[in-house]
């Protein structure tokens, strides 16, 4: 969508690390399947090499070459970039961009969502998912010469990621109390109860290691210019002005056939909010990769063409994030099972996705996740519901006779609904879409209310002194579901107690999903892993809670000029392809031209 919805889970654009795709076609979409160990975690190198990443290797007659400066293009990011430590400063998808190469993580997670180690050797788990032993890689050192150990790890999060106005809340969610110095390299994570989603944590701001020695010499330089263990330094950056980063000399990783990392001398990210513009000047030469989070710029980079007519390298990616209108579970007569039914039953979804934007390639969702994803479901998909007028008037003619009915209504009168949405042009196109659809019906009247995103957010997340706390004051809203956290966490922020879960913005209640929220969070077995959150989304679909539109979309492309975009090779030899939410990864992309 052009605009963004509000999006569901708030805690932090900054909450995973992502890997990348192929040079130079379209991201491929082959699924990577987890051995049986940690909570869908290739815990030790050794496991990592049994999961199965589609390789690339580059065409023999391009091969990379050292040298020269890309210049990114990037998205503006919803929160102003105006520093880079990882407690402060929040960091979303563009900033993630620049970041991801200076300060690095224990953890990643490849497209697909599988989560692997990267400053981490291995990570492994006691049986109460509440001991979890890291093990670090020898012989790596922060770009001030420091070298990366243990302690280094533990006085980051104790001294500044735990009390960060970015990063602590993300510390709690993840459910740390204390982190030990075992070793040199080793540290013990001690949880407050089970997660086992603690390794997807390690891949955001959780994991982010940094130079102490940097941050504490000189706080200030710390936030323009930090310090991590990544293939780039920084080199030049003020709030408002391009990124520039020069190449670490002594990085650590090295590509697959063993050469040193990276193959450019420089990156410049320069912000170009308008997407068109971003477009037009990776057209006109004015940059080599440009990256975005707009299904209407991912469907006009596929069709694109440089100057001379050459096509770009794209890498496209339906986002495991949908967009819904989203139902208030606590306001009548939305509290009845029969009206949330009859309403999705009387959506036709490829109508409302055809008014976002009817020339824009845009993917029906069913669930949280992407086809894409490990944690897709054919079950979920299969238990969404289709069109069904004839459906929809009889559940409503039901509740509509109902003498108790939850609305206070009399007997024979149409449902009233309230729709809260943004002022963006593709949103109001979908609204009216959806307001002729329910009316179509003859029992239901619909209001639209339109209103600017950050007072939309206000009334649907609520406050604590509303009865009850965080109720939300709307009926039916303009939202966005899923993310790119581990389905712990998702899930349990999504059926949480009402009264003290703020994320819970449909105001679920039920034992059965609460259960299985419980249990995505407190077994470490893969396959049970996917089978609760199958029931999981099966079981949401039962419940009603929305009407689900498209999933979001988002690219990285590159023209002509550029190699290996969307390469990366994992600290154990392999290369994964393939790009999250427009986060590249550019220490294996090289320039073709001199």
């Amino acid at each position: 969508m052009a605009a963004p919805l509000a999006v569901l889970l708030l805690a932090g654009a900054c909450s995973t690390g992502t890997d990348q795709a192929p040079e130079p076609a379209i991201a491929s979409t082959t699924t990577v399947t987890p051995v049986a160990g940690t909570a869908g975690v290739a815990t030790t190198t050794s496991e990592a090499s049994q999961i199965a990443v589609p390789t690339t290797q580059a065409p023999a007659e391009t091969g990379p070459r050292r040298g020269g400066t890309l210049r990114v293009l990037l998205a503006a990011d919803p929160t102003p970039i105006t520093g880079w430590t990882p407690w402060d400063h929040v960091c979303a998808w563009s900033c993630r961009n620049v970041l991801d190469h200076v300060v690095e993580t224990l953890m990643v997670v490849l497209p697909d969502g599988t989560v692997v180690p990267w400053l981490a050797e291995s990570v492994s788990v006691d049986a109460s998912l509440q001991r979890w032993t890291v093990t670090l890689r020898p012989d790596v050192a922060f770009t001030d010469g420091e070298p990366l150990d243990a302690l280094t790890v533990k006085t980051g999060i104790d001294d500044y990621l735990r009390s960060g106005r970015a990063s602590g809340g993300h510390l709690r969610d993840a459910r740390i109390t204390s982190v030990v110095v075992v070793d040199d390299l080793t540290l013990l994570f001690e949880l407050s109860e089970p997660n086992a989603g603690l390794p997807a944590a390690l891949a955001g701001p959780v994991g982010r290691v940094f130079s102490i020695v940097a941050a504490d010499a000189d706080p200030d330089l710390f936030a323009r210019a930090p310090v991590g263990t990544g293939p780039f330094v920084f080199r030049r950056w003020s709030a408002g002005e391009p990124a520039v980063l020069q190449a670490n000399p002594g990085y650590w990783r090295t590509a697959a056939d063993g050469s040193t990392l990276p193959w450019a001398d420089e990156i410049v990210f320069t912000e170009l909010a308008d997407e068109r513009e971003r477009l037009e000047a990776l057209l006109d030469g004015r940059g080599d990769i440009l990256m975005s989070r707009s299904a209407e710029l991912a469907t006009a980079v596929a069709a694109a063409t440089d100057s001379v007519g050459r096509s770009l390298a794209t890498i496209q990616r339906h986002d495991d994030n949908a967009g819904v209108v989203l139902f208030n579970l606590l306001r009548a007569p939305l509290d009845d099972i029969r009206v949330r039914r009859a309403l999705i039953a009387a959506a036709d979804q490829e109508q409302l996705i055809s008014a976002l934007g009817p020339d824009v390639d845009r993917l029906a969702a069913t669930q949280w996740w992407s086809p894409e994803s490990i944690w897709y479901s054919t079950e979920a998909a299969a238990a969404w519901p289709d069109h069904d007028l004839e459906r929809a008037r009889s559940l409503l003619g039901e509740y509509i006779e109902d003498p108790e009915r939850s609305d206070d209504r009399d007997p024979g009168e149409p449902v009233r609904v309230r729709v809260l949405c943004t002022d963006d042009l593709s949103l109001s196109r979908m609204t009216a879409e959806l307001e002729r659809q329910w009316e179509d019906t003859g029992l239901v009247d619909v209001d639209v209310e339109t209103v600017a995103r950050t007072g939309l957010i206000s009334r649907v997340m609520g406050s604590v002194v509303q009865s009850p706390s965080f109720a939300g004051d709307f009926g039916a809203t303009c939202w966005r579901v899923g993310g790119e956290s581990d389905p712990a966490l998702l899930a349990s922020a999504a059926v949480g107690p009402v009264r003290t879960t703020p994320l819970n913005v449909s105001n679920f209640t039920g034992e059965h999903l609460a259960s299985l929220a419980s249990l995505i969070k407190s077994t470490d077995a893969i396959d049970e892993r996917r089978q609760a959150v199958a029931q999981f989304m099966a079981e949401l679909a039962n419940e009603a809670p929305y009407v689900f539109l498209s999933y979001a979309s988002s690219v990285v492309a590159a023209t002509a000029d550029v190699g290996g975009l969307g390469r990366a090779t994992l600290p154990d030899g392999r290369v994964a392809e393939g790009q999250r939410l427009g986060v590249g990864r550019y220490d294996e992309v090289w320039l073709r031209r001199e």
